[in-house]
């Protein structure tokens, strides 16, 4: 659960960053695009995050 949980939030921050840039670097852009480059970057990070918790916490 506690994988789960920062994985989303990481998820959402990278949201977060991703939608501001894209905001201030082409805010001409269309929304197809816009929105396949945040839900790819939803979802990139938040299974890496949960990967490297995953797997960080089989080494300790």
């Amino acid at each position: 659960m506690r994988t789960m949980l920062i994985s989303f939030g990481v998820a959402l921050l990278a949201v977060a960053i991703v939608y501001i840039s894209i905001l201030f670097l082409d805010p001409g852009m269309n929304v197809e695009k816009a929105f396949g480059i945040i839900f790819y970057a939803f979802f990139g990070s938040g299974i890496l995050t949960a990967l490297v918790l995953m797997f960080r916490g089989r080494h300790r």
